[in-house]
């Protein structure tokens, strides 16, 4: 049996579900898109955002139903989840070598690439689909997903993505725009839209009003009128005016062209959300649903996914100001600190510094802030409550198509000193002991030694296909 068909005939023919999902964007809009489907098919069920599954999180989810279905996570954890649970089912878009007689949907069992063509909740869509042919009207949540795992990093989406974004346009409830890409156009005035610009960070202007004031009125668009200007305000000749001096703005201050290259590409907005606010705008959607997972609110970003826009909704509004604030932040200490750089990674150790549940999304914004080139890969730390250090590893896709795959990185090394890891070939994270942080970077670079001697112009056999 197709491995989308045997998880659709389990949701069918089961009920008293539990739904475990990733804490992140897209495990967010996955666990979501799952708990409508079985809202419609009349199902019961629970749902139980995680940061990952391991022995202490499998006791408290083991006895809250029936049925389990694992969404945007588990297909790395299929040995763990045979031993605790009789009866579950995976979708899923990590790769893995792992096997399992449990109904198993996984983006790369059909052939396409679960890091750039399709996330964890555009499988989860895929599956309902199935099942409602009318899930279409739910693709937004999966454009959600693909662009909070980063998935547009190119300046657009591609393959499967793109075929749900279609099918959203011809539903009526997605839209498509070539635009600028920075975070705001819908929810920030418009120089607070430039001031808190991070990726990229325009030196000179990301952190300062008054000169995005000045830069502004330079380039003759006025900021302020009775009320606040935001970007969606301008006209079409406007947009390209700024478009065309942040370009020229970002050469004049060195910004690697890569940056420069997407600042301009697709956009996603949901059409049947309100102007002016973080859902228009997907990317925006996303990271209002990671500023919920990543500071143990996931269960308010699936309500926001579901339909609240009352009390669930302002909830995630205040979490996502803290969310950026704290962002900032860690971006000034890794400034204040630098990167350390070796042969062949930039490593930064935040320690206490930088919460472990953001230090991912820190590494990613390191390109834009041009603490990192695009030639190397990024390892960064940051201790857990529990003692333990995370490691979250970012790559570019430079560093992709020339052959590097953290997600076999993280996972390997990790293995290698007592820990856990894994992920995608742009972007990964490990679990492991402090005491072992060198041991576990040097298991990297030493496998990279060997395969420098054999094959040029890689990053290390641990970052090889």
């Amino acid at each position: 049996m197709e491995p989308i068909t045997s998880v659709a005939k389990f949701i069918r023919e089961k009920d008293d579900f539990v739904i475990v999902c990733h804490y992140d964007a897209d495990g967010l809009s996955a666990g979501a898109l799952a708990a409508l489907g079985l809202e419609h098919l009349g199902k019961e069920y629970g749902i139980f955002p995680t940061r990952q599954i391991d022995d202490e999180r499998v006791e408290k989810i083991k006895d809250k139903g029936r049925n389990f279905l694992f969404v945007d996570l588990g297909s790395g954890q299929l040995s763990v989840l045979e031993k605790n649970f009789n009866s579950f089912a995976v979708i899923d878009h990590h790769e893995t070598l792992e096997r399992t007689v449990h109904p198993h949907f996984n983006a790369h069992l059909v052939g396409w690439d679960g890091a750039k063509e399709i996330s964890g909740a555009g499988c989860v869509y895929e599956v309902f689909k199935k099942i409602l042919p009318q899930f279409v009207e739910f693709s937004p949540l999966a454009i959600v997903g693909a662009l909070g795992d980063m998935q547009d990093s190119t300046g657009k989406l591609i393959g499967r993505n793109k075929e749900i974004v279609e099918e959203g346009i011809k539903a009526g409830v997605l839209e498509v725009k070539r635009d600028i890409r920075l975070f705001g156009r819908h929810s920030r005035p418009l120089v607070q839209f430039l001031a808190y610009s991070s990726e990229p960070i325009f030196p000179g202007l990301t952190g300062n009003e008054e000169e995005c004031k000045n830069f502004l009125t330079e380039i003759g668009i006025s900021w302020r009128d009775n009320g606040p200007i935001y970007y969606v305000d301008l006209t079409h000749a406007q947009k390209k005016r700024l478009v065309t001096a942040l370009y020229i703005y970002g050469k004049k201050h060195f910004l690697p062209e890569h940056l420069l290259r997407t600042l301009v590409g697709e956009v996603y907005e949901l059409s049947r959300e309100k102007p002016k606010t973080p859902l228009k705008d997907a990317r925006e959607f996303s990271t209002l649903l990671n500023a919920c997972g990543r500071h143990e609110e996931g269960e308010i970003g699936i309500k926001v996914c579901m339909g609240d826009r009352g009390e669930y909704y302002h909830k995630a509004e205040l979490l996502l100001q803290r969310h950026r604030r704290l962002l900032r932040e860690g971006i000034e200490f890794a400034v204040k600190k630098g990167l350390e750089e070796t042969q062949y990674l930039f490593v930064l150790d935040a320690g206490k510094h930088v919460k472990d549940t953001l230090i991912g999304v820190i590494a990613g914004m390191l390109y834009g802030a041009q603490l990192a080139t695009e030639d190397k890969p990024i390892i960064a730390f940051a201790l857990d409550d529990s003692g333990m250090l995370k490691a979250s590893g970012r790559a570019t896709w430079l560093l992709v198509r020339r052959g590097v795959h953290l997600g076999k990185a993280m996972r390997e090394a990790a293995e290698r000193v007592g820990g856990t890891g894994g992920g995608h070939n742009i972007a990964a994270g490990a679990r492991i002991k402090p005491e072992d942080r060198e041991e576990f970077l040097e298991a990297v670079s030493y496998t990279h030694l060997r395969a420098h001697e054999t094959r040029h112009d890689l990053v290390c056999r641990l970052l090889l296909e």
